[in-house]
């Protein structure tokens, strides 16, 4: 369970003049498919709403497999000047249990840090990070809020040496378009004595409120399955 905070600016005339940027969607409506080299398919629907200082969300995923889970969670957000703290907790049927804390130190250039743990019962992971992990590493953010940010996410619970390390670059456009790239490398070790050594790549086209993100990984959650998924959906 991974926290990713994401900030949305205005961009142009709009972000010199508080009196034109229109305010942010509150609600924002996912519909995800995924594919597995297995044979196997899931499907994932989530909707978050933001409140004045914290989000809320509620989410189910299906799987052809019969693994089914519902899931709720909220996170609060404080910002202040240089700093940014986000601890969140989630439930999911099954039993899971999990909460999580995100930071970043720092404006233009800025550190990341950030834990997570959970009670360790069933839960398939969409954020495909380990889900009991220490996460740190660093950013850089321009005045249009564009961003460029290295950080890893490492188990550090179940002896597994799984470490994601994420390069990621997000960049505001004209006519309110934004484009995102993740390029992860993973290495560690999954079930039945897998070891992993691999790059999983995402890409992200925001259009207003509109979005659509399409993924490939060769090994999801440290298993033996590519997955292909594609994700979209709506802010309103």
């Amino acid at each position: 369970m991974v926290l990713v905070v994401v900030f949305y600016p205005g961009i142009g005339a709009a972000a010199d003049d508080p009196e034109k940027a229109a305010p942010p969607p509150l609600n924002k409506l996912t519909f995800s498919y995924y594919n597995f080299s297995s044979g196997k398919d899931g499907v994932d629907l989530n909707l978050r709403h933001t409140f004045k200082s914290s989000t809320a969300w509620v989410g189910g995923y299906r799987e052809s497999s019969g693994f089914d889970q519902a899931r709720i969670g909220y996170q609060y957000n404080y910002q202040h000047d240089w700093l940014t703290l986000v601890p969140s907790a989630q439930a999911a049927s099954r039993g899971f249990l999990g909460v999580s804390l995100y930071s970043e130190l720092g404006h233009a250039f800025y550190g990341i840090a950030g834990m997570g743990r959970t009670n360790l019962h069933p839960y398939w992971n969409l954020g495909f990070d380990p889900n009991d992990y220490i996460q740190f590493g660093a950013g850089y953010r321009d005045h249009a809020g564009s961003t460029v940010s290295v950080y890893a996410i490492r188990d550090n619970r179940l002896g597994t040496g799984q470490t994601n390390t994420h390069f990621v670059v997000r960049r505001y456009l004209p006519h309110d378009w934004r484009l995102t790239a993740d390029v992860v490398n993973e290495h560690g070790n999954g079930d039945n004595d897998l070891v992993v050594r691999a790059w999983s790549v995402s890409v992200d086209a925001d259009w207003r409120r509109w979005f659509v993100r399409v993924a490939r990984d060769p090994h999801v959650n440290y298993t033996a399955d590519r997955q292909f998924r594609v994700s979209a959906g709506l802010r309103f």
